[in-house]
């Protein structure tokens, strides 16, 4: 093999193997795969720190003394939604609505004294 086709080889999978890569990178964003509009809201009385991470965001964020009602939305592709509150006062409720369509509602916090709504999109 002279090495102009060798190249040549080289080189297309090299591009072939970058468009795979592309393809299922962007697949979890709902590019390729289908999409979701993510709502979040946490309601209740006075300030709440909230923490939350949408599909594809790994480290979340933290939404620091927030006056509630809060809310946030997002268009995500599949994976994992998460919204909580640490300590919440009593009246504090969560809730996470998929395509207006409500998913998962706290109205108590568990044991550790965390207020937790979370779902799972799957692709």
């Amino acid at each position: 093999m002279t090495f102009p086709a060798f190249r040549t080889q080289v080189t297309s999978l090299l591009t072939a193997g970058s468009l795979a890569a592309a393809a299922v990178s962007l697949t979890g964003c709902g590019v390729l795969g289908p999409s979701y509009d993510v709502k979040m809201e946490v309601a209740g009385p006075g300030r709440a720190n909230v923490v939350y991470s949408f599909s594809g965001d790994n480290n979340g964020k933290t939404a620091s003394f927030q006056k509630l009602p809060w809310t946030m939305a997002q268009n995500v592709g599949f994976g994992f939604n998460q919204v909580s509150v640490d300590n919440p006062e009593p009246g504090t409720s969560c809730r996470i609505y998929v395509d207006d369509k409500l998913k998962d509602e706290e109205k108590k916090p568990n044991a550790k004294g965390y207020l937790s709504c979370s779902v799972s999109l799957k692709g």
